[in-house]
């Protein structure tokens, strides 16, 4: 039901320019959408409507009628919708791109930062740090990115501000008016003047570029209106943004140390910062036609405040959020806005102040605080920044500050003793994480099996060897990076916990969940019942499970949509030849599946809320041999390329082999209600709109979650921030609860490390520990005797297969203690490759809107350079005759507005699927660069360009990777440990092949 605006006709312009939270919380819990008569427009305030405007400019258009931001700059970009929009945009990327000012302008920050805080120095305390540092910093900054080489940054200052005051006045103040109208009109003056000067004097500046565009010569007049964007945008928003971040960092000493202990975090001091208070705090929209928005009806031609500084606010994303707090969950702010109009200038604003302004502002005035008589001041709703920042510094110190380094001095840190239970994903990547923030550190790693990384060898399905070799960067630690792993070793059983406490100055428990949840229904208990988990553990040669005799027979009930109920239904589906390549043991494969033909797949949710990975879906259809049936959700009200799951399920019957030996029925919104049977499961009763359905079973395999036993440890997600204890911490699903993947793993390692390093500072672990010499331990295998197991598997693998895993725990331990197994040479470099993990010559493909992708794909090339002859091209210049069967291609690719290829490769897409060139013997991976706002659109750029090249016959090769831009995660981090991972994975496929 939707109803009519509330009005909002108690909010006040002083109030919302003195302090808009107060406003926002109340609006926000009134429903987040009011019509506020006293600014003329409706002000839409919650995180989830704000974000559905964001990503549909049919409806809510940025091209305002009579907009304030027109008549104070011109027509710029900003208020114009695609297709518009784009030409001006693309016109103004190759500046602004990440690689841009990696290598041109970080060095031009540096330079101003050190002359304005050399400046500021000679002020003495008592210097404002907006006024004195963060304006003349920021408009330095831009004066030269522009290439306004006739004003000062006086000027630019002075620009902004006005240009910015008029953009913003709702209260239509006829002097901000004329204020703005005098700047408007010197930026013109001054731009004629350098467009001469720039045609004759070419430089990288943005001028310069705009008169050498290729294919697109932008007239005058949105020349015009663009620059003056550029400057209100790219001087105001750095400068609040470091003043910000430095007034938060002065408020809350205890994240400022936990920072100047760990450079790294600048990054998230930045985020935290804009998302607390972001910059621009409102801007405009107008709706195009009568539409509803979080329930509210809204008329065609109504204007609409998008309110960032209260959605970035909104409880229901981030717990107690009127908190800054640089270790809180990462999850995506909108202070840089989403979709069509994210910003352009979001790389130069990081690098800026995350990798130069804050770190130098903070090295070079020690003692830095905030003057004790002279408070600060901070004021705005449309934009919003410090008005005032005074502050004073330790004069005496100054001359031992550095001046040109741009990474804090991290002060002489304790080196911890540390324990890991658990060599899973979870605690690879904790060890990972605590070798990088203590070198010195002693961490020793114990696991319940003689083999190590848990879930990457024994619940990764044994087809997916792309997502299994991440195992290859763990073997670093216990090589090369001085990590001991103990195998044999039970917790609770051979050592107590308590006993683990006392050795070590610091505990890890990331000892993951492998037992099944029960399905809660009658009948769950039945022979022939099996939980998903067991059936995967079985297939990976778990030792729990090596004298299991399961075979599910001709008919098969999966329950669930997840993708370990996928995994579960391709492995079943498969025949022996399907799974070259894999681990797969095919005795207990054949035994287990071999008299399949018909699964039927089923779950509580529609399409476009199922919690599968479409990429998984697709792998599905592609199987040779296997029919899909879809029944039950009616999808013609999804439009295509909208929702990614939707289109995957879409697909699946267009191309079912019609003379198929497996038949998959998917089924959706069916809800389990009983498993009939008497001696055994039989069938499924479900419940879903159209009344009771009944399926006919063998077979039941339950795909509905992990949960504890008896041997978990602790409560699984009982301690979500990751710490029991200080020197008491879980990892993992100890600690998130059975939710969360392998690279939410990586994500959570570093914010355990951070308090780890957190409870050194403070005092709360004093170190001093005796670690592993102190405990009284059974026989373990060390890493060397995995090193042996490892061998022996690999040299017995059977023809197509990459290992034949010894199923026992006594076969496991006679492999490890077998020295007649010779060893090849450890790898000991910490940063060269793994031996074997050449692949020849490699093409990196990219595909970029905002200029990532080609940040990553040039770091990549850097990164591959000692193992391969690269090249790196932009798959926008690529013709499909390019691609070279002699080549291995890695494509990494971003998602552009909501679901879209960048736009210059769309051409390429539709060439692929139109003149369908033939492309077998073509191999290819993917890493989709994507933002997980986007829920039902997610890295769905990158896969349309998979499935192109897929219908042409090209093989894609190892994990489909993929990297979140509202994650903690770097995206150059992510690409390189693919990277690696798919050529571990192509030289094993090789050598089974020879």
């Amino acid at each position: 039901m939707s109803r009519p605006a509330p009005v909002a006709d108690w909010v006040t312009i002083p109030d919302l320019y003195r302090d808009p939270f107060p406003i926002y919380d109340r609006l926000r819990a009134e429903g987040g959408v009011h019509w506020v008569p006293s600014v003329g427009r409706y002000l839409i305030t919650s995180y989830d409507a704000v974000h559905t405007t964001e990503f549909d400019q049919e409806t809510f258009s940025a091209n305002e009628e009579g907009s304030l931001q027109i008549r104070a700059m011109g027509h710029s970009m900003l208020r114009r919708d695609d297709p518009e929009h784009y030409p001006e945009r693309k016109a103004w990327q190759p500046v602004l791109r990440p690689g841009v000012v990696k290598r041109t302008w970080t060095s031009v920050f540096e330079r101003n930062a050190d002359r304005y805080l050399d400046e500021m120095l000679a002020k003495g305390p008592g210097a404002d740090i907006i006024w004195d540092f963060a304006a003349p910093y920021a408009a330095e900054n831009l004066r030269e990115i522009l290439g306004f080489h006739n004003v000062h940054q006086e000027d630019l200052q002075r620009w902004s501000q006005t240009l910015i005051d008029a953009t913003g006045n709702y209260a239509n103040d006829p002097e901000v008016w004329a204020k703005g109208k005098r700047s408007f009109d010197e930026v013109d003056a001054a731009l004629d003047e350098m467009l001469a000067w720039h045609t004759k004097n070419p430089d990288h500046s943005l001028i310069s570029t705009l008169l050498r565009i290729p294919d697109y010569e932008m007239p005058i007049e949105k020349i015009r209106a663009n620059i003056k964007m550029t400057i209100g945008g790219g001087l105001n928003e750095p400068r609040d943004a470091l003043g910000v971040a430095a007034w938060a960092l002065l408020e809350h000493p205890d994240q400022r140390r936990a920072v100047e202990h760990d450079p790294s975090l600048w990054p998230a001091v930045f985020d935290e910062a804009i998302r607390w208070i972001a910059p621009i705090g409102l801007y405009s929209r107008q709706v195009t036609t009568d539409t509803v928005l979080a329930g509210v009806q809204l008329p065609a031609g109504a204007k609409l405040g998008i309110c960032i500084l209260s959605a970035n606010r909104d409880e229901g994303v981030w717990p107690d959020a009127a908190r800054f707090d640089i270790r809180r969950e990462v999850k995506p702010h909108l202070a840089f806005s989403k979709g069509v109009h994210v910003c352009l200038g979001a790389w130069v604003a990081k690098a800026e102040v995350a990798t130069v302004g804050l770190p130098r502002l903070f090295e070079r005035l020690p003692g830095l605080d905030l003057h004790p008589e002279r408070p600060a001041v901070i004021g705005g709703w449309v934009f919003r920044g410090m008005l005032e920042l005074p502050v004073t510094w330790d004069t005496a110190a100054i001359a031992a500050a550095p001046t040109t380094s741009t990474a804090a001095a991290r002060p002489a840190e304790t080196a911890p003793r540390v324990a890991i239970v658990g060599s899973g994903p979870a605690g690879c990547f904790t060890a990972q994480a605590v070798r990088r923030s203590f070198p010195e550190a002693e961490i020793d790693v114990f696991e319940r099996l003689p083999v190590p990384y848990g879930l990457v060898r024994h619940g990764v399905a044994a087809d997916h060897q792309g997502t299994k070799s991440v195992a290859r960067q763990f073997d670093r630690l216990f090589t090369s990076e001085g990590v001991r792993f103990h195998g044999g070793v039970t917790i609770g059983q051979d050592v107590s916990l308590d006993d683990m406490r006392s050795a070590f100055d610091a505990v890890v428990l990331a000892s993951g969940l492998s037992a099944d949840a029960r399905l809660a229904v009658p009948g769950a208990d039945l022979p022939g019942v099996f939980g998903a988990g067991s059936l995967t553990r079985l297939l990976n040669g778990h030792p729990d499970h090596h004298g299991d005799d399961v075979s599910l027979g001709r008919r098969v009930v999966v329950i669930g949509h997840g993708n370990v109920a996928l995994d579960v239904v391709r492995l079943i589906s498969r025949t022996r030849a399907d799974l070259d390549g894999s681990d797969v043991d095919d005795t207990v494969h054949e035994r287990l599946a071999g008299e399949v033909r018909v699964v039927h797949l089923v779950g509580r949710s529609a399409p476009q809320d199922a919690k599968f990975d479409p990429v998984m879906v697709r792998e599905l259809a592609g199987l040779t041999g296997v029919r899909h049936t879809v029944h039950g959700p009616d999808l013609s009200e999804v439009a295509d390329g909208k929702d990614a799951r939707v289109d995957a399920v879409r697909a699946l019957e267009t191309g079912s082999d019609d003379h198929a030996r497996v038949q998959v029925h998917w089924w959706f919104g069916l809800v389990p209600q009983a498993i009939e049977g008497e001696a055994g499961a039989e069938a499924v009763i479900f419940r879903g709109d159209g009344g009771e359905v009944r399926l006919d079973a063998d077979a039941v395999v339950t795909a509905v979650g992990f949960a504890a036993d008896a041997t978990t440890p602790v409560e699984p997600g009982a301690h979500p921030d990751g710490r029991i204890a200080p020197g008491l911490y879980v990892a993992g699903w100890l600690r998130r609860g059975p939710r969360g993947t392998i690279p939410d793993q990586r994500s959570d390692s570093r914010t355990l490390a951070r308090a780890l390093a957190d409870d050194l500072a403070s005092g709360a672990i004093t170190g001093g520990a005796e670690g592993v010499g102190a405990l009284d331990l059974p026989a373990r295998v060390d890493f060397d005797g995995w090193r042996r197991i490892d061998a022996r598997e690999t040299l017995s693998a059977a023809p197509g297969r990459v290992r034949a895993k010894l199923r026992t725990l006594e076969d496991l331990r006679a492999a490890a203690a077998d020295s007649s197994i010779v060893l090849p040479a450890a790898d000991v470099s910490r940063d060269g490759p793994l031996q074997g993990e050449g692949a020849g010559p490699v093409t990196i493909l990219f595909g970029t809107e905002s200029g990532n992708a080609e940040l990553v794909a040039e770091d990549l090339a850097r990164h591959l350079g000692d193992r391969a002859e690269t090249r790196v091209v932009d798959l926008g210049e690529l013709e499909p005759g390019d691609l070279d069967p002699a080549r291995v291609h890695l494509i990494v690719c971003s998602t552009y507005g909501d679901g879209e290829l960048p736009t210059n490769v769309r051409g390429l897409r539709e060439q692929l699927l139109s003149e369908r060139p033939t492309l077998v013997g073509i191999r290819y991976a993917v890493l989709g660069l994507g933002d997980r706002s986007y829920t039902r659109t997610y890295s769905r750029g990158s896969e349309m360009i998979d499935e192109a090249l897929a219908a042409c016959g090209a093989t894609r090769i190892g994990e489909y990777g993929r990297h979140d831009a509202g994650g903690s995660s770097d995206a150059t981090e992510v690409a390189r440990e693919w990277a690696d991972g798919v050529l571990a994975e192509l030289s094993v496929r090789e050598l089974v092949a020879r």
